[in-house]
């Protein structure tokens, strides 16, 4: 069944209130390639909900990609590859997890195997997996 591996609109993050709330609220990890913000319904500091809008059993991904990234073309391509990489990894994420990636300038990810080994290593890192819950 091919529907478990779509990247529709449910699976990117979008809206300010949303972006604002993953970086406020979520944890922040960072490794050679990339930084990411993640958070996740189960995990509400200081009080604060989940704003409304966000779905608790949808994975989501935002990414924030800089200038310092390459030229546009350059970054569009590191879009893909990210976005590709969440969508066929994104069963071993726990449920309700949202993420936002941002890469680093110079950023070494040039392949889809690199950026799927650079996010199941940060995800690790950040304890946002199945395994670690």
């Amino acid at each position: 069944k091919m529907k478990k591996f779509s990247f529709s609109r449910n699976s990117r993050l979008h809206g300010r209130r949303i972006f604002d709330f993953v970086f406020s609220e979520g944890s922040k990890c960072s490794t050679k390639d990339l930084v990411i913000w993640a958070c996740a319904p189960g995990e509400r500091k200081a009080g604060k909900e989940f704003p409304a809008l966000i779905k608790h059993g949808s994975k989501r991904l935002g990414l924030v990609i800089s200038k310092k990234s390459g030229r546009a073309v350059q970054r569009n391509r590191l879009k893909r590859l990210l976005r590709e990489a969440f969508r066929l990894s994104k069963d071993g994420l726990m449920d309700g997890a949202h993420i936002i990636v941002y890469p680093k300038a110079g950023c070494g990810i040039k392949t889809l195997l690199g950026a799927r080994a650079a996010l199941s290593a940060i995800w690790a890192r950040a304890r946002i997996t199945n395994a670690e819950r």
